[in-house]
């Protein structure tokens, strides 16, 4: 496990709180188990996690999301079977939590010498298939040798849910992230977007995504990505919501 003065040497070098760190290295250290198992082939890594860890995106991230194409009976199994071989070799818990669709657990862990638990919230879709498999291999500065490629979807297909999140959901980092992808060299595939909206029998409107930008407002804006965001970057927010809404709209114009 990590040290705290791992944690806070860390901390200190990304600018960015001690608890964060702290639940990062729990993500990976996950993700490297879970990527160890056979049936892991089926399960791809993908949401604000994925694109910090496996694309080079700078905001931190609380939850593991992923995608399983596998039937519900047999992921049950399986994932067990890593969260038993989890607990034996590291003093993380892992419980089921209650979910409107998917699955979710809780991974929960203590680290000497710090003040509270750490908690990873883990989410499993089996609603839909992945269009763009990718293999990955996941960098790292923590004090983990990874080992294993991580399955994801491509940076245009979470770019297609991220559309598909800012026409469903109104969770401000979505526009982030969404502005992340592309500058980090992601494609606006409309087909792809057309195959994410169809689970919801709608196709993609670019007047209705542009209307749609003016429901999310600055001081949420604010709130929700100051937690995850460099403490030296945090009184640019307001700014940066600004100029994020408009390049996305230029970008869908």
């Amino acid at each position: 496990m990590i040290s705290l003065d791992q944690i806070k040497e860390l901390a200190s070098k990304n600018k960015i709180d001690e608890s964060v760190i702290a639940r990062e290295f729990i993500q990976i250290l996950f993700l490297n188990e879970l990527y160890s198992y056979k049936f892991s082939r089926d399960i791809y890594f993908k949401g604000g996690t994925a694109i910090r860890l496996l694309y080079g995106g700078s905001r931190f991230s609380e939850d593991l999301d992923f995608t399983a194409n596998l039937d519900l009976p047999v992921f049950e199994s399986e994932i067990l079977k890593v969260f038993s071989d989890v607990e034996s070799k590291y003093p993380i818990k892992c419980k089921a939590k209650k979910a409107l669709v998917g699955k979710s657990y809780l991974l929960t862990t203590t680290i000497l010498g710090f003040k509270t638990p750490v908690y990873v919230k883990l989410d499993f879709s089996f609603r839909e298939s992945v269009i763009e498999p990718q293999n990955r291999i996941m960098e790292t500065v923590y004090p983990i040798i990874v080992k294993n490629y991580i399955n994801s979807l491509s940076i245009n297909e979470i770019i297609a849910e991220k559309v598909r999140a800012i026409l469903t959901r109104k969770k401000m980092r979505d526009l982030y992230d969404l502005w992340v992808l592309i500058e980090l060299g992601g494609k606006i595939d409309f087909n792809l977007i057309d195959k994410k909206l169809a689970y919801y029998r709608e196709k993609f409107n670019k007047k209705e995504f542009i209307e749609r930008l003016t429901a999310f407002n600055e001081k949420e804006f604010i709130q929700d990505l100051k937690p995850f965001i460099r403490i030296n970057e945090r009184e640019n927010l307001a700014k940066l919501f600004i100029y994020i809404t408009d390049y996305i709209k230029k970008k869908f114009s």
